[in-house]
């Protein structure tokens, strides 16, 4: 395999993972709470802290992603 098609392979890995770390959080707490809503007829309380609660998960996971990405290879020292 070459360099530059193992690069781009690589690449594609990483935007689908960090789709995955932005879309799947961000769903499922809204997800949650709309239907924590429904059942307490609270509307929209609890979506909103879902969305707040996925938000939060996002940026954690995407900057521990994006962590070990920056980082130069080979530092043991972190």
């Amino acid at each position: 395999m070459s360099k530059e098609r193992s690069r781009t392979l690589y690449v594609l890995s990483f935007a689908w993972q960090l789709g995955f770390l932005i879309a799947i959080p961000l769903i499922g707490f809204m997800l949650g709470g709309l239907w924590i809503d429904g059942r307490l007829n609270t509307r929209p309380l609890f979506t909103l802290l879902g969305l707040a609660i996925g938000l939060v998960t996002t940026v954690y996971e995407c900057a521990k992603l994006l962590k070990t990405l920056i980082q130069p290879k080979g530092d043991d020292n972190a």
